[in-house]
């Protein structure tokens, strides 16, 4: 899946297409400096009506590959929220403010803890 990103004025508009050949053919409409207004239709029903001059810029996104990207990066947040603990556990200061806090006490009262 592809998609269009159009910038208008101070808002965006978003067009999808199922292949990249037709998201390529309508990028090069809006390329087209030539062009002084557009009507452009996606593959899902959306049809965009703009002048030219109104755009500020485009976009096009291949949709897989973004999935990847913010795929790897909430690995990399992951893996930077690890490091982050095993350096705050070993750090004396952290450790000793932690230690200070105590255990976390249960309430039984208000729908809590309650023996049987």
């Amino acid at each position: 899946m592809f998609c269009l990103n159009i910038a208008l004025g101070n808002t965006s508009w978003r067009l999808l297409f199922k292949t990249e050949d037709r998201a390529r053919l309508v990028y090069e409409v809006i390329s087209n400096p030539v062009i002084e207004n557009l009507i452009l239709d996606d593959d899902f029903g959306q049809q965009l009506c703009a002048k030219v001059a109104h755009i500020h810029g485009f976009m096009l996104e291949d949709m897989d590959k973004t999935k990847l990207a913010h795929v790897e990066m909430a690995l990399h947040q992951a893996r930077t929220q690890i490091l982050a603990t095993k350096m705050a556990q070993s750090d004396q200061g952290l450790r000793t403010s932690s230690m200070m806090q105590g255990p976390a006490v249960l309430n039984p009262m208000n729908g809590g803890f309650r023996p049987s």
